[in-house]
């Protein structure tokens, strides 16, 4: 141990001497490491730390599975849920629940949308979180009329009420109801689900819902998320099984609503990181591929400077230094590279996972806070300790081989070692492969992205404003809701600066619609199979403001009333589906929602591509708002405004109507759009920002290894213009060099990269993993960089006088 700490002190002066060789060293590891040490935060919060609830690792999702569409998920019904509720026996609880926004109102404060979770009795149980003060819901309180309580977050908690302790058994207004608080969660506590954008501020019974409530005793109605702890000695796959076999058992006892009705039972982290996983391992991938890139460099840095070290390493073997004390003292100073790079490169990690985390897509950032935790340091530890050896072993061939008497006997001017400039080749080679393997990716992505921008959404989304709407069932009725959604939409279009307005029902361009079950009467379906289409409500004029064409037929007018003959507007994928070949025109088709009734096709409109542009759509029909009104709709206002004044408009508009009413969330059709992609982005951002970097990496150790090999033939190209070569045959002699150190590098990368582009398939859209013009602007890029990086050294051996040359030692 003393004689490695003199190595290190040795080391350590050694390396101050050469400041440019260090810094640049210390410089290539660091930017590797940190690249690594932050993508592997976000696979450790992705994939391996467990979710902040005891036991994680027993909750599991469960979701209703179609047959048909086995690669969907599909809510659950509440009376299904029961079901499995009470006969799963791997469940040791399992609940259902369901969120978004309540209006939450009190004297002489303003009304609040809170983002909450109405749940089922179970909930708390699965979580395995006690309130902090007071208690969970319980008993009658899950009922359908039961008492009405409510349990606030520690966030809502401390600030609508001041963090009061009395604060338990007080009321509060939600959605025009009265409740009881009865407790308070732990600060933090925000049970993991998909697609949150927000904290859950209260949890409420299910009933809490008005839709819930008007679907209470409605199996065929799927509108709810299930989540279950499994018991003890049970697994996943034993639960999956079990359900499955409930739900097989519910379709023979109720064809009409569950005759394709499965289930989905998965792990619980699985779920939530199921759209991340596969892209944050290939990021991963593609940051070690940038690390070794960067250890090649170095490599060539630590070879370059064994070469110039030679004489030293001649005189301490002459002086009595053994094998073992040079590979100590070469691994001594590799160690403190590798611990410089290491320290720097952890800095920048630290750094930059804030940086990381607001350019992370929602997908990411729900299921887990973006940190360097342990893992993260035990994986740079375990980089730092494999680059200390590599720096202490790559040099260590060059430093056995020097000899004092062979140096003494050379003549001025020999050549370089050549096994050492063939190991720089071979190192300058691997660069030239591995970066070519990191730009094909990022251009099979790129290309990808540029075939997504070209797809065509089905509407216009500039200068469209979305507003949400909620009006409370406690003071809306059917008829009085159908009734102020017509004032606000006339005093909407009334204001100066809007184009057109209209009403939706949430999700027509930014999510899935509602699934409802489909009869035709003129075709009847065959015994137990089910049709299913999506469904959306909205008030006339809708089309027009988001630019959908219409195809056929006519849109919904002001006539379309709840006196009037019920009509709906399908989409060209459900006429192909449904009725191809036929004009469907008056056709009739009967939905399920709520009470089945008839109603006559009026119109076809263009497809929407709402959950994403990479999601071709699926067959939808539309009804008027006013034939079925809904609590929860949107505005949609086309207008040149900027976003925040259209939403002062509207708020203005609604709270002349209504004062008790609030706005849940604004954005515009853009942001949605974008919103949709956003994956797809930041995985092509970061794959290209590391393909450059590697190209760089490359262009660095190509052009060093050019002109230190320059270097070492100085006094050979000087004999070769005395004797009347050209200066441009100097350069072709050095860049013949170079391109077949690439060309070597371009076969091997091209290789790797017809298999790893495999791994990109369910990545791409639009594009094959062997994409022919891909494959073949990569190598040229790289024949053109390599070009260049070899022509600067080449062009200035060629200027050498040869007298010069000749004489230089």
């Amino acid at each position: 141990m003393p004689s490695f700490l003199q190595d290190l002190r040795h080391g350590a002066r050694s390396l101050r001497r050469s400041p440019g060789f260090t810094l640049a060293t210390v410089l290539a590891l660091a930017f590797g490491i940190g690249a690594n040490t932050l993508l592997f935060s976000v696979v450790s919060a992705l994939l391996l730390r467990p979710l902040p609830l005891p036991q994680s690792e027993q909750l599991v999702s469960v979701w209703g599975l179609d047959p048909r569409e086995p690669e969907d998920n599909n809510a659950l019904s509440r009376l299904d849920s029961e079901d499995l509720r009470q006969k799963v026996k791997a469940f040791a609880a399992f609940a259902i629940y369901d969120t978004g926004g309540f209006t939450l109102t009190g004297p002489n404060q303003e009304p609040e949308r809170v983002e909450g979770a109405a749940v089922s009795e179970d909930f708390f149980r699965v979580a395995a979180v006690r309130p902090m003060l007071g208690r969970a819901l319980e008993g009658n309180e899950f009922q359908l009329n039961g008492p009405r309580a409510v349990v606030l977050s520690h966030g809502l908690w401390t600030r609508r009420f001041g963090a009061d302790r009395s604060v338990l058994g007080r009321t509060m207004e939600l959605d025009g109801n009265t409740y009881e608080v009865v407790g308070v969660m732990p600060e933090g506590f925000d049970f993991p689900r998909e697609d949150s954008q927000e904290p859950i501020g209260l949890w409420a019974p299910l009933a809490a819902r008005d839709f819930v409530r008007s679907n209470w005793e409605s199996r065929g109605t799927h509108l709810l998320s299930g989540v279950a702890r499994l018991a003890p000695g049970f697994t996943t796959q034993q639960a999956h099984q079990e359900a499955q076999g409930v739900m097989q058992a519910l379709s023979q006892t109720y064809p009409d609503t569950n005759s394709q009705s499965n289930v989905s039972v998965r792990g619980l982290q699985e779920r939530l990181s199921q759209k991340t996983r596969r892209p944050a391992l290939l990021l991963l991938g593609a940051v070690a591929l940038l690390l070794l890139i960067a250890c090649v460099n170095v490599a060539q840095l630590l070879l370059a400077r064994a070469m110039t070290r030679q004489q030293e390493f001649a005189v301490r073997t002459a002086l009595g230094a053994g094998k073992g004390a040079l590979a100590r003292q070469l691994l001594a100073e590799g160690s403190l590279l590798a611990l410089a790079g290491g320290a720097l490169g952890l800095l920048l990690g630290l750094w930059g996972t804030d940086l990381l985390s607001a350019m992370l897509p929602e997908s990411v950032r729900q299921v887990q806070t973006v940190r360097v935790d342990g893992r993260a340091l035990a994986y740079t530890a375990a980089l730092v300790l494999a680059v200390s050896l590599m720096c202490g072993l790559a040099p260590l061939g060059t430093a056995l081989k020097a000899n004092l008497g062979g140096l003494l006997q050379s003549t001025r001017g020999t050549s370089a070692n050549k096994a050492a400039l063939r190991w720089r080749a071979i190192l300058v080679s691997t660069q030239v492969a591995l970066a070519l393997v990191l730009l094909v990716g990022a251009g099979l992505l790129v290309r990808s992205a540029q075939r997504l921008a070209d797809v065509d959404p089905g509407y216009r989304p500039d200068g469209v404003s979305l507003m949400g709407v909620s009006l409370p069932a406690a003071r809306y009725s059917r008829d009085t809701t159908a009734t102020f959604y017509e004032r606000l939409l006339e005093q909407v279009r009334a204001q100066p600066g809007v184009e057109s307005a209209s009403l939706v029902t949430p999700g027509i361009v930014t999510g899935g619609a509602i699934g409802l079950s489909l009869e035709l009467p003129e075709k009847p379906s065959p015994a137990g199979e089910k049709l299913v289409t999506g469904y959306r409500a909205m008030s006339d004029g809708v089309f027009g403001t988001l630019g959908i064409p219409l195809k056929q037929g006519r849109d919904f007018t002001r006539q379309d009333t709840a006196n009037a003959p019920l009509v709906v507007v399908v989409n060209e994928s459900f006429a192909r589906r449904f009725f191809p070949n036929e004009d469907v025109i008056g056709k009739r088709v009967i939905i399920g929602y709520r009470a089945p009734l008839e109603r006559e096709i009026v119109g076809v409109v263009g497809d929407v591509r709402a959950r994403a542009l990479d999601e071709a759509a699926e067959p939808e029909l539309y009804a008027p708002l006013s034939q079925t009104p809904w609590a929860m709709t949107s505005v949609v206002v086309r207008s040149k405004l900027p976003l925040e004044s259209v939403t002062a408009l509207v708020k203005g508009e609604m709270r002349q109507l209504d004062s008790q009413l609030t706005m849940p969330r604004t954005t515009t059709l853009a942001q949605g759009l974008e919103r949709s992609v956003a994956d797809r982005s930041f995985q092509r951002v970061l794959l290209l920002a590391f393909a450059v970097s590697a190209v760089a990496l490359a262009s660095l150790g190509i052009y060093g290894l050019m002109a230190y090999s320059v270097a070492q033939r100085r006094r050979e190209l000087g004999i070769r213009l005395a004797l009347g070569a050209l200066p441009s045959d100097v350069v072709r002699l050095v860049m013949k060099q170079a391109l077949r150190m690439c060309a070597l590098g371009l076969g091997v990368g091209l290789v790797l990269a017809l298999g790893l582009s495999r791994l990109l398939e369910g990545l791409l859209y639009d594009v094959s993993a062997t994409d022919p013009l891909t494959f073949l602007a990569v190598p040229l890029l790289l024949l053109t960089v390599v070009s260049l990086a070899s022509w600067l050294p080449a062009r200035r051996a060629s200027k050498v006088s040869p007298g010069v040359a000749m004489s230089a030692d």
